[in-house]
């Protein structure tokens, strides 16, 4: 679809570029680059200042030596396009445009030409490898997970839209400690299937989902681990009980409307294959590995906290401090064993030799203390060749008649996503996670979402889609020869190339959405620059509002009603906007894995 903010994007620049060279001509800045990703072309946040705002001149006024007024001034000079209806300088140096309406006719027609939205190539097929919804293979996913695993899985689709090439990973965490508890929980839950009364001891997962679990493990060993203890066992059912948890996960998932393209073991791709040695090794050959003793942190009182793998004898650490970290970082212990950083050190090196040049990983912000060590892994594994981006998700507490809702029995000590699910349902849980931006607290207030008011984000978009089908519904019955020159047999809308639509928009209410949709690509856009998908959740809360706006108008002034039975050409206008905005909320919702509905009961 046509891309105003792109289209004036461009004109700003070709002019800039116009006023260099002739600094140029004069020997000023000879030798200097001139670097045209830095100025923004915007809405404006106050109608009466126009439709745009340009901060070009406020950013190249240094280059250029120059108040930024008066090279506001030297650009508005040079500019010269015939949508623009007045152009102005604002504040200390912002351009302000104020177009005419035909633009956004435009807009409407690109909207309606095609079947499906044009997206723009951004991403160029850049690999990303976007590792996200990764808990530990221990038990079902919680509601503490949904958060980042929403956030990651609508990125993914976003990103795939915009021409990145992503792979989504599942990092199987089987290699720690947790993996051990796991299978002596479900081995008392074996026990407990032959009759005995084996009581889950303290320090292991109490769950009721190894119940069914440990009777899988006596339908496939019969009674043969019966007597045995943790070092003949163990072994035994290592493979099977973490497959089982791990197909619990893929369900749980699933029903989210989630699924992975890999999943990679951290025990099978990196410890048994020995890349953990491999890239420290890498990095021993950089000079950025060395044998030292970490210096303990100090308080107040002394000695504080340690930080993980410390003791008082000589370890394997990283030079992280070299990047930026705060201090060094320890990669294998005294024994020799690796850590978990130096887990993360190699996982990260495989992720690059897969060819991924951005990675993208959604925490906790009970993590953030792990930014600064991973990207400086990142830096100097890939030598600034990718990108590492974590984004920090903050915790979700869910309400229900008011209350905390309270933990399953079931399910130990914690909520299942899966209960969540079946109280409100997944397109429910999806749109609302996205409603926040994710370093935003949020009190998911499980009656409230499913309430079928406006003060309900997904209801209210949803609702505006159906109200678009409802008119073309409509339409076919009321007046079905304005409905065949809009559909085909095939109820596909035709091409309106030359309809022309200056004498049939102009109420204040129609213009607005006209401009709403020509504000997607830029939506979109910043979306993808700033890895917030929220932001195409406030988007088509916006365009929803603008859409009930102009329905409730009608319902006060006729005049205003999306079909005129004795007015042709203005029912076929509104019914192209009713279309646009249709398409679009279908579309954005599809990158939400939500399906847009046509009616609601």
């Amino acid at each position: 679809m046509l891309n105003i903010y792109q289209i004036f994007r461009e004109e700003f620049s070709k002019i800039i570029k116009e006023i260099y060279q002739q600094q140029k001509i004069n020997n000023r800045f000879l030798h200097e680059e001139l670097e045209l990703d830095n100025f923004t072309v915007e809405p404006t946040k106050d109608p009466s200042h126009g439709d745009l705002a340009c901060n070009i001149a406020m950013v190249f006024c240094k280059k250029f030596q120059s108040n930024p007024r008066d090279l506001a001034q030297k650009i508005i000079t040079k500019f010269n396009h015939p949508e623009v209806k007045k152009i102005e300088i604002a504040g200390a140096g912002f351009i302000n445009i104020f177009l005419h309406n035909n633009i956004y006719y435009e807009v409407l027609k690109t909207i309606n030409t095609f079947e499906s939205l044009t997206y723009p190539n951004i991403g160029k097929n850049t690999k990303v490898n976007l590792e996200y919804a990764s808990p530990n293979p221990t038990g079902p996913i919680h509601i503490g997970h949904t958060r980042g695993a929403i956030y990651g899985d609508v990125l993914a689709k976003l990103l795939q839209k915009v021409g990145f090439d992503v792979l989504k990973e599942y990092y199987i965490n089987d290699a720690g400690v947790q993996i051990n508890t796991l299978l002596k929980s479900a081995y008392y839950r074996y026990l407990q299937a032959f009759g005995q009364n084996s009581e889950i001891p303290e320090g292991l997962y109490p769950g009721e989902y190894l119940i069914e679990i440990g009777q899988k493990l006596k339908n496939k060993f019969s009674d043969d681990l019966l007597n045995q203890d943790p070092q003949q066992y163990l072994p035994k059912i290592r493979d099977f009980v973490i497959n089982e948890m791990l197909e619990l996960i893929k369900n749980d998932l699933a029903s989210l409307g989630i699924v992975h393209d890999s999943y990679f073991s951290e025990k099978k791709n990196l410890h048994d294959t020995h890349k953990i040695d491999e890239t420290i090794e890498l990095l021993k050959h950089q000079d950025l590995i060395y044998i030292g003793k970490l210096e303990a942190p100090k308080t107040e009182k002394g000695v504080g906290a340690l930080p993980e793998g410390y003791d008082d004898q000589e370890q394997t650490l990283f030079r992280s401090s070299k990047f930026g970290d705060d201090q060094d970082r320890v990669v294998k212990k005294a024994d020799g064993s690796p850590t978990y950083f130096g887990a993360d050190l190699a996982y990260i090196n495989s992720k690059f030799e897969r060819g991924a040049k951005i990675f993208i990983m959604p925490l906790g912000f009970d993590h953030a203390g792990y930014v600064k060590r991973l990207t400086s892994a990142t830096n100097a594994i890939t030598k600034n060749q990718a990108q590492l981006k974590i984004i920090l998700c903050q915790m979700v507490k869910f309400v229900k008649n008011g209350e905390p809702l309270k933990m399953s029995k079931r399910a130990g000590n914690f909520i299942t996503a899966k209960q969540v699910i079946d109280e409100v349902g997944s397109d429910v849980l999806r749109f609302i996670m996205l409603t926040r931006k994710n370093d935003a607290p949020f009190d998911f207030d499980l009656d409230k979402v499913i309430e079928q008011s406006k003060d309900n984000p997904i209801f209210y978009v949803q609702y505006a889609h159906t109200r678009c089908c409802s008119i073309i519904r409509n339409l076919a019955n009321e007046c079905p020869k304005i409905y065949e020159k809009i559909f085909d047999a095939n109820s596909k809308t035709k091409k309106i190339a030359n309809f022309n639509f200056v004498n049939n928009l102009r109420d204040e209410s129609e213009i607005n959405i006209l401009k709403k949709l020509a504000s997607y690509p830029r939506s979109i856009e910043m979306a993808v620059a700033n890895f917030e998908p929220h932001r195409l959740a406030f988007y088509l809360q916006e365009l929803s509002s603008e859409f009930h706006a102009l329905w409730n108008k009608g319902s006060e002034n006729t005049q205003l009603k999306f079909i005129l039975k004795n007015d042709e050409t203005t029912t076929l206008a509104r019914i192209y906007i009713v279309l646009a905005v249709r398409k679009i909320i279908s579309q954005c919702l599809e990158i939400f894995n939500i399906k847009a509905l046509e009616e609601m009961h």
